[in-house]
């Protein structure tokens, strides 16, 4: 795998582009060669807004982007972490915690996903991810980031509005299965990974 971290100028361009996830997504996957898993975040930081994304093959991030200067750095590095059972990492994810309805909902759809607003809820859904993951959550800090929105217009198809929760979780973790844990970080958490949720970061604590 690679990790990539991109850095966002100060610009209208910019940030026209940066405020709909989905093409940021496109725009990425061009960089990696249409990445099925491809995943990615946008945050803040002391530098301004940056995008971290990781990879399955090596981006080719100048090709990507030369028609589109919205960049002032980038940078990326082979990503094969190691780790062990009873592990304890730092981690950071924006996720869009959700259940999925037994019922039709008012749009007539079967399992239609509807997000989950209180802590309590966003903490259980969390611990069944990681009972999933091959982990366990040991402490965890949330901050609601509100709603999500981004338009997706594919090819012959009229532009259609998405509005998504996104929390995002810090915290420690202890890895109970070194597979599934990989598996996990490879495969992304949660849904809506093509709007930016999902990336499981990892560090050492501090």
């Amino acid at each position: 795998m690679y990790l990539a971290r991109l850095r966002l100028k100060d610009s209208r361009t910019a940030r026209s582009w940066v405020a709909q996830p989905y093409r940021v997504h496109q725009r990425l996957c061009m960089a990696c060669e249409h990445d099925p898993r491809l995943l990615f975040r946008i945050e803040e930081s002391e530098q301004g807004t940056q995008i971290l994304v990781q990879s399955q093959g090596e981006p080719d991030w100048e090709t990507a982007f030369a028609d589109l200067p919205v960049l002032t750095s980038h940078e990326h590095k082979v990503y094969e972490p190691s780790f062990s059972a009873g592990q304890v990492l730092a981690f950071r994810l924006r996720a869009n915690p959700t259940r999925k309805l037994s019922h039709k909902g008012a749009d007539g759809k079967q399992g239609k996903r509807v997000g989950l607003y209180r802590e309590d809820e966003q903490r259980a859904w969390l611990a069944r991810k990681a009972t999933a993951g091959g982990f366990e959550v040991l402490g965890v800090q949330l901050r609601d980031e509100g709603k999500l929105k981004s338009s997706i217009r594919r090819a012959g198809e009229e532009a259609w509005k998405l509005e998504m929760l996104a929390v995002r979780f810090d915290g420690l973790l202890r890895v109970t299965d070194v597979e599934r844990f990989g598996a996990a970080l490879r495969a992304g958490i949660g849904s809506g990974k093509g709007l930016g949720f999902g990336l499981l970061s990892i560090a050492l604590p501090v």
